[in-house]
Formats: structure tokens, sequence, C-alpha cells
């Protein structure tokens, strides 16, 4: 996938619920940026891209002093956790669980759901 597409692509799904998008790398299979949101918090994106199929993600939500809310990635070191390789840090590196959330558009989900409860 063409990374100037997937981010309008992402400019067009998730615009209404960020502040402002910061491209920092993009080319053919490259996409890297940050989603930063109303509440301080911000989502480090990077997704690498083989066609059509990801092929490698992490998407890193952090709070306002960049400390770690939740991070989502696919490297696969963790091989005894269910669902290998996909998985997520919770607020340190070392909590590392199984991920239901696979792609973009279920972090954007996770993420949505939890900025509303805070309101």
């Amino acid at each position: 996938m063409i990374a100037t597409f997937r981010l309008l692509q992402i400019e067009e799904k998730f615009g209404q619920f960020v502040e402002r998008i910061v491209p920092i790398e993009f080319d053919e299979g490259t996409l890297r940026i940050i989603l930063y949101f109303y509440d301080g918090s911000n989502l480090r994106v990077t997704e690498q891209w083989e066609g059509e199929i990801v092929i490698r993600y992490s998407y890193y939500w952090l709070n306002s002093d960049n400390t770690l809310k939740v991070g989502w990635d696919n490297a696969p070191h963790h091989k005894n956790i269910e669902g290998f390789p996909h998985h997520k840090h919770i607020e340190k590196q070392k909590n590392i669980e199984s991920s239901p959330e696979k792609t973009l558009e279920d972090v954007m989900a996770f993420i949505v759901k939890n900025l509303r409860k805070l309101q």
C-alpha cells in the first residue's frame, strides 16, 4: 500500500477523534505518524506493508508525558503469548498480554472507547 493513501484513509476515518496528525515517515511500504488526542495523549503509529498486507505494526499509546499507556505490536519475540505474535504492553514494556487488537482500526476503537470514559 502506498503510505500517502493510508495516511488519507487514517485522516478520513479518525480525524474527528484527534487534534492533529504528524507524519514522520512515509513511502510505498512504511508509514510512521503520531496522532495527538485532545486529552494530551498520543498514538505512535508504525505500519510496514507488502502490497495490501500489513506485515509489521506497532501502535504505542502514550500519556501526555510520553509514558506508556498501552502498546500493541507484532514483533515476534514473545512466543509464549496466546495469539503470537500479536501482543500488547500495559503501562510497562514488561507487562505483556495477548491482544485481540491487531489493526489500527481495532486500536483506535479501544482508544476512543477509553477516551469517552474519561469525559
